[in-house]
Parts: C-alpha cells; sequence; structure tokens
C-alpha cells in the first residue's frame, strides 16, 4: 500500500518580520532565500500547492523538483484587513482595546475589514478537500494561520498551541 503523506511547510522568511502579515504580499529576504533552499532541498513530493502570496510562491519555488506548483486561491493567509502589514505597536496604538481583545482570544475576534475565522476556516477546508484527493506525497507551501488551520483538522492539534518556524517541515501520514 501506498503512504499518502502530506508535508506542510510555512514560508520563509519574508522582508518584513516585524508586522501582522495577513494578506500584504511581500517577497522573501535574501535570509529567507537562502533558508528555503538549504531547508527544503530534500523535500520529495508528487505535487507543491501554494498560497498565492508571493512569500509562499518564493518559497515553493525553491524545492528542487520538476513537478507541478499548483497556486490555490484558498490557501491564502487570513487577512487581517486594515491591520495587514502593520506593525503590532502601531495597531496597538490605533486600535489599543480591540487589539487588546484580539491577544485574550485570537480566534474570536476580527480586525476592522478582516476575514472571521470562521471563513478562513470555510476557504481552507475546500482547499484540503483537493489537497486530499491527491497525488501523494503532496507539499503544501503556506503560511502559519493557514498550517494551524490544516493542522487542527488533521491530527485535532490546538490551534492555540500551533507553533511553525519559518521553512519548518511538518508531516502527517494520512
Amino acid at each position: 500500500m501506498l503512504t499518502r503523506k502530506l508535508y506542510l511547510v510555512r514560508h520563509a522568511e519574508p522582508e518584513r518580520t516585524d508586522t501582522l502579515l495577513g494578506r500584504a504580499d511581500v517577497a522573501l529576504s535574501t535570509g529567507g532565500k537562502m533558508q528555503a533552499s538549504a531547508a527544503l532541498r530534500e523535500l520529495r513530493g508528487e505535487i507543491i500547492y501554494s498560497s498565492p502570496l508571493r512569500r509562499a510562491i518564493e518559497t515553493a519555488k525553491r524545492i528542487p523538483l520538476l513537478v507541478p506548483v499548483e497556486i490555490l486561491p484558498e490557501l491564502a493567509e487570513i487577512t487581517y484587513g486594515k491591520w495587514d502589514g502593520k506593525p503590532w505597536s502601531e495597531i496597538e496604538a490605533k486600535d489599543g482595546e480591540l487589539a487588546r481583545r484580539k491577544l485574550q482570544d485570537w480566534y474570536a475576534v476580527t480586525p476592522p475589514g478582516g476575514e472571521e475565522w470562521s471563513a478562513f476556516s470555510i476557504r481552507v477546508t475546500r482547499a484540503l478537500e483537493v489537497i486530499l484527493n491527491g497525488p501523494f506525497p503532496a507539499i503544501v507551501v503556506v503560511h502559519a494561520g493557514v498550517n494551524s488551520e490544516i493542522a487542527w483538522q488533521m491530527a485535532g492539534v490546538e490551534r492555540a498551541r500551533f507553533s511553525q518556524n519559518y521553512c519548518q517541515v511538518l508531516e502527517y501520514e494520512l
């Protein structure tokens, strides 16, 4: 029986690490490009799925495989609306009370113009349904928020406890 493996990769270090990126479409840093090339050189799969955001696509393209990179729009990171691309200090200065509530319950509080977690979860579920149809092994190059939702759905990993470093690979056997 063939093993069905799913590799969840968080994109490499982006140009801006001092902000709440969300849907801000930033490139990888020079260090992030080197990090991805080194960390992902041994990764093997039949297909690579990527978020449409630049930091994920640039990471996916550093995996040295001659397999397709399929962009799934549903794999984009959650949007924080008016907070996308802003430093947390600026968010606290402009929306102090809402920022405080967000820190107390990250998944229940939606920033102005942002995406509710329930809608985000439905969107990621649609992408996961596509991915689970194969082929395998499948490599998914996305963001911490997306991977926290997938890890919760796949293995029951509590979202609030989920942690993944830049370019870290998590492996799931289906």
